[in-house]
C-alpha cells in the first residue's frame, strides 16, 4: 500500500542543523501529446517522450516511453481512463481541452496512480471546478483510493475532495455509461497494488494498464505519421515487451497469475464478432493464465516435464474475451501483435518455471515511492541474467504466511527497506523475523538494500542482524539516498548477478560437479571442435552516464563491410550486458596486442564487487567521442554503437557498427585465445 511507509522520511525535529532538502524532481524533456483515434468512440491522448525517460531497470533500452491516457464517448458520456506521469501533466490538459471540454468529463477511471501521477489528478479536477451539480465520479481500486484521500486531504487541495465521488473497484463491478458497461477488475501485483484492468464490450478494447506495456516511443523505431498501434507487428516491438515482461513479470509469476486470473473470471465474452471481423485477441488471456498456472503447478511438484505437456494444451484451458486490441498504460495499442505475444507469453513462462525447478531466489521489500521497489527490480533482474528464478514479494500487501512458505523453498535471498523513524517499517520488521526463525534460512545466500532520505539505518539494520545470525551476506549493502542514480542500478543489477552466481556455486558443490579440466577432456568431439573456433582477444568496454564497464571477449568477429559492423557475443550474466542492451549505446572493442594479455587478464578476469571499477590500476584514457575507455598496450581500437541484437541460447549476440577507429601499434600482431572445448571461456 502506499500509505503506510513514508520514504524518503522526514528529517529529525529537534536536530535543523542535518535537515536537507530532496533534490528536485528532474526535468524529463518530452515530446508533447499525440491525439489519435483508435476505435470510433474512443480517444487516445498519447504522451511521448523519445530519451530515456526514468532510470529505474525497466527503461533500460533507452527507447523513450509513451504515456498513454483514453477518452471514451458513449452518447453524451465521456469517460477519462487515467491521468498521465507529471511529465506530461501541462501538454495532456491542453490536448484535452483542445478536444473535449473538460468540465463535461462524466467518469474518471484510473487504473494505476503514483505519486508522480497525482500533479496530474489535482491539474484535471481543478479544470472540472466546482460547477457541476454532482461530484465527479472517479473509480479506482483501494489502494489508490487511499492515495487519493491522502493526497486530496491536504490543506490546499482539501476542497477537491468534496468535488469527487471516490468509488472503489471490487471484484465483479460494472459501471454502466449509456449502452456501453465497462467492467473493472482490481488486478494487483506486487509492484502495482493498486492495478485495475478495464474492459468495454462495445469498443472491443481491453484497457491493460501496465499489463502487456512496453517503454518505446514510435520516434525511437522509426515510425512514420502517427499511429496508435503496433504497426511494424512483432519485429519492431517484440524486443521491447520481452524486455518490459523480463523486468516487470517475469518476477511475479504467482502474484500475475491472480492477476490474469481476475480478468479471466470477471470479464463475460463477447457474443457477436466485431465489425472488423478481428477475433485474434479471444483467448489470449486465458492461455496466459493457463501458461502461468501449468508454470507454478510444475514449480510446486517438481515435474518439468508437466509444464511442457500443459502448454501444448493451454489455449483450450479457458475462455476469455474477445477483443480487437489491447490498451495498455505504456507503448502502442496492440492490434496485429495479439496471437503473437500470446505464443512468445507461453515461451517465457516455460523458461520461468524451467529456471525456477533448478534454483530460485525472492527479493522481499517494501517501499512507498518507489525507490526502493526499483532497487529491488534492478536486484531482480540482475538474478534473472545469470540464468535463476526470482519471485518479487512486496511486503506491504503479503501477509507473513507468504515470507514463512517461500522462504523454504527458495534457495537465497535479498530484503531491502526505506528508513522510517530511524528504523525498518514492521512489514520488513516482520518478514525478517519470519526468516530468522526458518532453521533452513541459515544456509541461504542473502544480501540486503534500500533507499533512505536521511540516515538509511533500516539497511544497516538488517545487515547487522542477519549477519549475528550467521547468514552468508553475498554482497555489500545497496544504499541509496533518495533517486537511484544510472550508477546505483548498475550495482544494484550487479548484487543481484552475485546473489545467483553464489546460488548456483553452492548447487555444484552440492553435485560434486567436475573440474573444468575434466569436463575438457570427457568432451565430446563436436564440443573439442567448437573450441577449436579462434577469436581475437579483446577488452570490450562501455558507458551509460556515470555507469561504466568492462569484458574479456575473445567471441568477437566482423559481420558487415558497408557500414563495417561487429557482432559480439556477451553472456547474460556480465556486468556489461546492461550497458549493451540498447540501440545507439556506444561501446569500445579494445583488441589486445600479442605478448601484452598478461596484465590485461590479470586485471579483468578476477571477481569484482557490484559497481567496482574495472580499470583500477591501469593506465587508461577517456574517448572524447562516445565517453569509453580506451585500453593501453593494444594493437588497435574500435569505437562503435548498438545496432541490434539477438538472443542466442545464454548468450546476446550484439551486433554493432563501428564509428571510428585506430590502430595503435602497425607492427603490433593480434592476442589469440586457443580453448580445448566449447563448452566454456
Amino acid at each position: 500500500m502506499y500509505l503506510s511507509i513514508a520514504e524518503p522520511q522526514a528529517p529529525p525535529k529537534e536536530d535543523k542543523s542535518t535537515q536537507q532538502q530532496p533534490p528536485p524532481p528532474e526535468k524529463i524533456p518530452v515530446d508533447g501529446v499525440d491525439v489519435l483515434q483508435i476505435s470510433e468512440h474512443t480517444t487516445l491522448f498519447r504522451g511521448v517522450c523519445s530519451s530515456r525517460f526514468k532510470f529505474e531497470v525497466e527503461y533500460g533500452l533507452k527507447r523513450g516511453t509513451t504515456d498513454n491516457c483514453y477518452v471514451i464517448k458513449e452518447g453524451k458520456d465521456l469517460i477519462l481512463i487515467d491521468v498521465p506521469d507529471q511529465a506530461f501533466t501541462d501538454d495532456f490538459l491542453s490536448a484535452l481541452e483542445k478536444k473535449i471540454a473538460v468540465k463535461d468529463i462524466s467518469y474518471l477511471v484510473i487504473t494505476h496512480l503514483s505519486p508522480k501521477r497525482t500533479p496530474s489528478l489535482i491539474k484535471v479536477l481543478e479544470s472540472i471546478g466546482s460547477s457541476r451539480q454532482q461530484p465527479l465520479k472517479v473509480y479506482l481500486s483501494n489502494p489508490a483510493m487511499q492515495l487519493t484521500r491522502s493526497v486530496l486531504g491536504k490543506d490546499e487541495h482539501a476542497h477537491l475532495l468534496s468535488q469527487v465521488d471516490l468509488r472503489a473497484a471490487k471484484p465483479g463491478g460494472d459501471l454502466h455509461v449509456g449502452k456501453d458497461l465497462l467492467t473493472l477488475i482490481p488486478t494487483p501485483t506486487p509492484r502495482w497494488p493498486d492495478l485495475l484492468c478495464v474492459h468495454s464490450p462495445s469498443q472491443r478494447l481491453l484497457f491493460t494498464s501496465k499489463l502487456f506495456a512496453a517503454h518505446v516511443s514510435p520516434k525511437t523505431v522509426g515510425a512514420k505519421g502517427q499511429n496508435p498501434f503496433d504497426q511494424g507487428g512483432w519485429d519492431t516491438y517484440g524486443e521491447d515487451w520481452r524486455y518490459y515482461f523480463d523486468c516487470m513479470l517475469g518476477n511475479v509469476a504467482r502474484q500475475a497469475l491472480g492477476a490474469l486470473e481476475r480478468l479471466e473470471a470477471e470479464v463475460q465474452p463477447v457474443q457477436e464478432a466485431s465489425s472488423s471481423g478481428q477475433q485474434a485477441g479471444a483467448n489470449i488471456l486465458g492461455a496466459i493464465k493457463g501458461a502461468i498456472k501449468a508454470a507454478q503447478s510444475a514449480v510446486e511438484s517438481g515435474q518439468t516435464a508437466a509444464f511442457g505437456k500443459a502448454a501444448v494444451g493451454v489455449s483450450s484451458l479457458a475462455t476469455s474475451m474477445q477483443v480487437t486490441a489491447l490498451a495498455p498504460l505504456h507503448g502502442p495499442v496492440v492490434a496485429s501483435s495479439m496471437a503473437e505475444i500470446l505464443r512468445k507469453y507461453r515461451e517465457w513462462a516455460r523458461a520461468q518455471v524451467d529456471a525456477a525447478t533448478k534454483c530460485m531466489a525472492t527479493v522481499f521489500y517494501a517501499s512507498a515511492y518507489g525507490n526502493t521497489a526499483a532497487l529491488a527490480q534492478a536486484i531482480s533482474r540482475g538474478i534473472t541474467k545469470a540464468g535463476v528464478a526470482v519471485e518479487a514479494i512486496n511486503l506491504e500487501t503479503e501477509p507473513s504466511e507468504v515470507v514463512t512458505d517461500i522462504i523454504k523453498r527458495t534457495q537465497g535471498f535479498a530484503i531491502g527497506a526505506p528508513t522510517l523513524g530511524g528504523h525498518m517499517p514492521t512489514p520488513v520488521a516482520s518478514a525478517l523475523g519470519a526468516i530468522l526463525r526458518e532453521e533452513t534460512a541459515r544456509e541461504l545466500p542473502c544480501g540486503v538494500f534500500g533507499s533512505f532520505g536521511w540516515s538509511g539505518e533500516a539497511v544497516d539494520e538488517l545487515e547487522t542482524r542477519l549477519r549475528n545470525a550467521g547468514l552468508p551476506l553475498v554482497f555489500d549493502p545497496v544504499k541509496v539516498k533518495f533517486k537511484p542514480s544510472a550508477k546505483d542500478m548498475q550495482i544494484a543489477e550487479e548484487s543481484g548477478t552475485d546473489l545467483a552466481q553464489a546460488m548456483l556455486k553452492k548447487q555444484r558443490k552440492k553435485k560434486q560437479q567436475s573440474s573444468s579440466s575434466a569436463r575438457a577432456s570427457s568432451a565430446s568431439g563436436a564440443e573439442q571442435a567448437v573450441g577449436r573456433v579462434l577469436g581475437s582477444l579483446c577488452v570490450v568496454t562501455a558507458r551509460d552516464g556515470d555507469a561504466q564497464s568492462a569484458m574479456l571477449a575473445s567471441w568477437i568477429s566482423q559481420a558487415s563491410f558497408e557500414p563495417p559492423g561487429l557482432s559480439v557475443a556477451v553472456k547474460k550474466d556480465r556486468a556489461v550486458e546492461t550497458l549493451l542492451s540498447g540501440r545507439g549505446l556506444p561501446f569500445t572493442v579494445n583488441v589486445v596486442a600479442q605478448g601484452k594479455e598478461k596484465t590485461l587478464m590479470k586485471q579483468l578476469s578476477k571477481p569484482f564487487q557490484p559497481g567496482e571499477d574495472r580499470f583500477k590500476g591501469l593506465d587508461i584514457e577517456v574517448s572524447e567521442s562516445n565517453g569509453c575507455v580506451i585500453l593501453p598496450d593494444t594493437v588497435a581500437y574500435l569505437e562503435c554503437k548498438v545496432v541490434d541484437r539477438l538472443e542466442a541460447g545464454d548468450h546476446w549476440v550484439v551486433y554493432g557498427t563501428v564509428e571510428s577507429g585506430e590502430v595503435r601499434d602497425e607492427s603490433g600482431v593480434s592476442s589469440v585465445h586457443h580453448r580445448k572445448t566449447g563448452t566454456h571461456y
